[in-house]
């Protein structure tokens, strides 16, 4: 998986393959065929992985954090994440993952 980090939080993100604005950077999720993931320390907001589930509480961090990890060794280079980071006060983070391989068709 390609990683790129930013902290331009202010501006939507939008899918390099098809163009679809999957999110407006104020917390709304637009799913487009290249979209596998998007998560956030708080929570998950779209996954087509079934194993991805929401943390229910503060504690559940750190599997937003391992979830990244298993990203890193289960998907290949066609799979791009995009990690923004929020700079302080709020420190918040967020993780957007496409797949550049899938078939639009789908």
């Amino acid at each position: 998986m390609k990683e790129i980090e930013t902290t331009n939080y202010h501006s939507a993100i939008n899918c390099i393959m098809c163009g679809t604005q999957t999110t407006d950077g104020q917390g709304s999720v637009v799913k487009c065929p290249h979209l596998v993931y998007l998560g956030m320390g708080d929570g998950v907001e779209f996954s087509i992985y079934e194993s991805v589930e929401e943390p229910e509480d503060d504690d559940e961090w750190v599997e937003y954090d391992a979830q990244l990890d298993e990203f890193r060794k289960n998907l290949d280079d066609e799979h791009l994440c995009i990690h923004v980071t929020i700079p302080a006060p709020s420190g918040a983070t967020f993780s957007v993952i496409y797949n550049l391989g899938a078939n639009e068709n789908k």
